[in-house]
């Protein structure tokens, strides 16, 4: 494994600590009254004609979920099964799942405001996983358009992410929804690839 990135020198305790000093949004949108489920409208499916898709915070219940899909489509970066699991339960993250009636298809999870970012009142977008057989469908673009609505409503104004270099449908999608490259962090994943950073201004745009 990599010293570097989010397993590196400052290790999981620090990181989780230094996340929990930032404040606790979950608990900020619970007290303004901030919907934390949003119906959408019904998506075209290729091997069906309509197909409603909603989204909802996810439940202390639904871990083993996240942590299968994680180990599903992450596998290749290294145990981020663990860490998310971990980052859920600390209760240091807003995860929202999306489903189709009752089933889970996805999910995406954003950490608190962290002050150790140069932008001001910034998030990290921490993972945004589909179902392989959901992914082209649209669920990815509305997770990722639910997150940044909770987070612009809790004050968060600038989102950041990181993501493989050679994952380039995952960069369209992020370039799609308005987000940045800055640089690339060099063996910042376990299994050793390297990180491209993004970011979105949220407070300058209204979707």
């Amino acid at each position: 494994m990599t010293k570097h990135g989010r397993f590196g020198k400052y290790g999981e305790k620090k990181r989780i600590e230094r996340l929990r000093q930032s404040g606790n949004v979950q608990g900020r949108m619970q007290r303004k009254g901030i919907s934390l489920s949003r119906k959408t409208a019904h998506h075209k499916d290729k091997t069906s004609s309509k197909t409603q898709v909603t989204t909802r915070q996810a439940r202390p219940s639904e871990v083993d979920y996240i942590q299968n899909l994680s180990k599903k489509v992450f596998q290749q970066y290294g145990p981020y099964e663990t860490m998310l699991q971990r980052w859920f339960e600390a209760v240091i993250t807003v995860t929202v799942l999306a489903l189709m009636g009752k089933k889970p298809v996805g999910f995406a999870m954003f950490t608190h405001p962290v002050k150790a970012w140069v932008f001001p009142r910034a998030c990290e977008l921490l993972a945004i996983a589909v179902e392989p057989e959901r992914q082209g469908h649209g669920t990815g673009d509305l997770l990722l358009s639910e997150i940044e609505r909770m987070a612009k409503e809790v004050g968060i104004e600038t989102m950041v992410l990181h993501t493989g270099v050679e994952n380039m449908p995952g960069q369209k999608l992020f370039r799609k929804h308005g987000f940045v490259p800055t640089e690339i962090k060099k063996n910042f994943y376990p299994e050793g690839q390297d990180a491209l950073v993004m970011y979105k201004n949220l407070s300058s745009n209204s979707a």
